[in-house]
C-alpha cells in the first residue's frame, strides 16, 4: 500500500509540477527592416501607383496566447516607415529641388496562429491575420514651398507571417521572422498649387525581424 501511495502521490506532483510551469502566453517586441514590394516600391514615373519607397525600419508587438501545442491567437500592433527613392525622383522630373519625406503607417492586427514544435526548445508559428492602420503620406515641397501636403488616412491591413521562437531559459525566448503586411489607403491632399486630389496608394512590405521576448 505505502508503495502505491507513494507511487501515486509521485505522479499528481509530476502532473501539477508540469502544470504550474506550463507556459501559454508570449509577449515579443520585434524591430526589423522594411522592404518595400511591387507597386510601394515603383521607380516608374509612367506608373500612376508607384510609391517609390525604399527599405525602412519596422517595429512590432505581439502577444500570443496557445489554446494547445499548435493552435492559438495572436494581437500584433505595429509601426513601419519607408523614406522616398528621392534622387530617382528628381531625376526622372527634372525638379533638382524636389523633396518628399516619407511613408510611414501604424496599426494593430489579430489572428490564428498555428504552431508546430521542432525540438523541446524551438517552436515555428505561421499566422493569418487582418486588422487596422492609419497611412501616412510624405510631403510633397520643392524650395521650400509644399506642393502638396501629408495627408494621413485609415485602411484595412492583411497580414501573413512566420516565426521561429528558441527558449533560452528562465522565461525569455529569441524570436526571428518575416512578416509580410499590404493595405491600400486612399489619400487626399489639397493645395492652392494642385487643387484637391485623391489617389489609392498600394502598400505592401516584407518586414524582416529579430527580437526578444517573455512566456508567461
Amino acid at each position: 500500500m505505502v508503495v502505491s501511495l507513494v507511487g501515486l502521490s509521485l505522479s499528481m506532483f509530476g502532473q501539477e509540477t508540469k502544470t504550474a510551469v506550463e507556459k501559454k502566453s508570449y509577449l515579443s517586441v520585434q524591430p526589423g527592416i522594411s522592404f518595400p514590394l511591387g507597386n510601394f516600391t515603383s521607380r516608374d514615373l509612367s506608373n500612376e501607383d508607384a510609391g517609390f519607397a525604399v527599405a525602412g525600419f519596422a517595429i512590432d508587438l505581439a502577444y500570443q496566447y496557445e489554446f494547445d501545442k499548435n493552435v492559438g491567437i495572436a494581437v500584433q500592433g505595429f509601426y513601419n516607415r519607408n523614406d522616398v527613392a528621392i534622387r530617382k525622383l528628381r531625376d526622372q522630373t527634372g525638379v533638382p529641388n524636389l523633396s518628399l519625406d516619407h511613408w510611414q503607417f501604424l496599426g494593430l492586427v489579430a489572428g490564428p496562429v498555428f504552431t508546430y514544435p521542432i525540438s523541446d526548445k524551438v517552436k515555428g508559428d505561421f499566422r493569418v491575420m487582418g486588422g487596422f492602420a492609419t497611412a501616412n503620406s510624405p510631403d510633397i515641397a520643392t524650395n521650400g514651398t509644399v506642393l502638396a501636403p501629408e495627408d494621413w488616412s485609415g485602411a484595412g491591413v492583411f497580414q501573413t507571417g512566420v516565426n521561429c521562437r528558441v527558449d533560452l531559459g528562465s522565461n525569455a525566448f529569441f524570436i526571428g521572422g518575416l512578416d509580410y503586411r499590404y493595405l491600400s489607403p486612399k489619400f487626399k491632399s489639397n493645395s492652392e498649387f494642385i487643387g484637391l486630389v485623391e489617389a489609392t496608394q498600394k502598400m505592401s512590405t516584407l518586414k524582416v525581424g529579430i527580437g526578444i521576448g517573455i512566456a508567461f
